[in-house]
Order: structure tokens, then C-alpha cells, then sequence
């Protein structure tokens, strides 16, 4: 099973044809730029920490499954919001679960020994866990993440999420989403997405890759730096700053980009993994309001 996000051509160019979203539009070639091979520079930055999860404490998850119903001809609504004690919501119906100092998610349940349930593919769960707060429009994001021997699917970090028309996202009016990659990238939800790691394809494996959304808008793409083995941390940051954004992976810069045309403000955070990956733990979850120094 693979989300649509995995339009890479060989290593040095992504080509990004066509992307079908409501209608077909003809998207615009990226190509990659070089590696900055040097962490971020925050030197003219004034950071002040607003949230941190080493995720030592037990900490309650909440499920979207609990707080929406289907219809008799199908379709999904929503009956109410989150708890306002869950520290994290999760969408779709796989695994998720605070142990050993890590978040765990997986596309099925976890059994008591800590490992996945064993499904048929068909049954398996794309997975978007999200947090609860809403942070600031200029922050510098940090985590870590092990794909604990995945050898398939994708893993997203989502950020400045929030309804298209200013509406918060568990807004009773938006429509459920259910881990549906569709109602993130061309829905009810504004955001920004970076795609920092893939098995889907050698190829799309080499990239890292960030959209605007809704429209699935390709803003850049630099080359992935989680090539390699899959059991190993990875540590990613994210550094946005009005309409500056960089990504950073590893230590090193993977790519810089300007939007100059209405950059995302205050927003959630949400992290995906795709239905082919077997199991990922996240650590060391962090975020700091930016201020620029004068």
C-alpha cells in the first residue's frame, strides 16, 4: 500500500507529472538541491521551549475511532471532539502506544508483548498521530525516529495544520479522515508536509520532499539523508520562521525553502507512517518558540 507521495525520478530530479486531486493538474518539476552539509543556524534565533515529551510518563492517547460514527450509506461524520486530557490523537486503526521512552505506532494493534498483531495486508492501518497543542507560527521542531526495521512505506511529519478556512482540526464540521492520505493533502486541512523517509522505492528513497497543502503543492526537495539501514535513529528538526522553512536531518541541512505566498501560521503537529511500515518509534519530541534577535 502506498500513498501518492512518491513521484521520484532517478536520484538527482523529482518529476512530478501529473497528481490527481479532485482533477488532474499538471504539477512542476523539482530538482534536488545540494546537500548544505551543515546543521541549521540558529545563531539570530531566540528560542524559548513550549513543549517537551521524553516519554517517560504514561500519557493518555485518544482515538478518532471513538469520536465518529458511520452512516448507513457509509459515509463518516463526526459526534465530538477529542478528550481535553489526551495528550496525543490518533487516526486510523492501527497501533499506538507510550512505552519504554518512546511513541509507538503501528499499522495494527499492539499484542502485550509490545510487537504488532499480525494482519492481512488489506486490514493494515496507514497511521497519522497528532498532538495536542497548537504551536506557535515560528517554532524549531525536534524528534527522533526509528523505523525499527521497516523495509517498506513512508513516514510524514505534518506542521501549521489547521481547517482550510481557519477551523481547528478536530473540528466537529470537518469531515473524519481516518488516516486517509487524501483528506490531509487535498481536504478540510491546511499544512505544510515533509516527507524525510521512504522504502517504497530506491529512488524515492534518496529524497526528502516538502508540500503545501490543501493542493499537494510541491515546494522543494533535497536529497533524504535515511538511506541505508532501517533500524537505526534518525534525528530530524524543522526550523519555520515566517515564511522560511528548513529542514534539517541528521545533523546536516537537506533543503531551504521561501514561501512568499501566504505561509501557514499556528498549527498542530501530526506525525504519518504508512500503512507498509511494520513499526516506528518516535523520542526526544521537542518544540521551541522562535523569536528572530534584533
Amino acid at each position: 500500500m502506498r500513498d501518492p507521495d512518491h513521484n521520484v525520478l532517478p536520484f538527482l530530479l523529482i518529476v512530478i507529472s501529473t497528481v490527481t486531486i479532485g482533477a488532474t493538474a499538471a504539477v512542476p518539476a523539482l530538482d534536488l538541491q545540494p546537500l548544505h552539509d551543515h546543521p541549521l543556524d540558529l545563531s539570530k534565533c531566540e528560542l524559548r521551549l513550549v513543549y517537551e515529551n521524553d516519554f517517560r510518563e504514561a500519557q493518555k492517547i485518544a482515538r478518532e475511532e471513538d469520536f465518529i460514527e458511520q452512516l448507513p450509506r457509509g459515509e463518516w461524520r463526526r459526534t465530538g471532539r477529542p478528550p481535553q486530557d489526551a495528550e496525543w490523537i490518533a487516526e486510523g486503526w492501527g497501533g499506538c502506544m507510550i512505552r519504554d521512552g518512546k511513541l509507538w505506532v503501528a499499522p495494527s494493534e499492539f499484542a502485550v508483548t509490545g510487537q504488532p498483531k499480525p494482519v492481512d495486508v488489506g486490514k493494515r492501518s496507514h497511521m497519522v498521530v497528532w498532538n495536542r497543542r497548537v504551536f506557535p507560527p515560528d517554532f524549531l521542531l525536534a524528534f527522533d525516529v526509528n523505523h525499527c526495521g521497516s523495509t517498506n512505506g513512508l513516514t510524514i511529519v505534518f506542521f501549521c495544520a489547521t481547517g482550510k478556512n481557519g477551523e481547528g482540526i478536530f473540528d466537529v464540521s470537518l469531515p473524519p479522515r481516518r488516516g486517509d492520505y487524501a483528506t490531509y493533502h487535498s481536504g478540510a486541512l491546511a499544512n505544510y508536509s515533509d516527507a524525510y523517509w521512504s522504502r517504497n522505492t530506491t529512488e524515492e528513497s534518496a529524497s526528502n520532499r516538502l508540500r503545501k497543502n490543501p493542493g499537494f503543492q510541491p515546494l522543494a526537495a533535497g536529497e533524504s539523508r535515511t538511506t541505508g539501514p532501517t533500524d537505526v535513529t534518525h534525528h530530524i528538526r524543522i526550523l519555520k520562521v515566517g515564511g522560511r522553512i528548513e529542514i534539517e536531518v541528521d545533523g546536516n541541512v537537506v533543503l531551504q525553502y521561501d514561501d512568499t505566498q501566504n505561509p501557514l501560521g499556528a498549527g498542530r503537529i501530526g506525525l504519518r507512517s504508512m500503512a507498509g511500515v511494520t513499526r516506528v518509534a518516535y523520542g526526544g519530541f521537542k518544540v521551541w518558540q522562535v523569536e528572530k534577535r534584533r
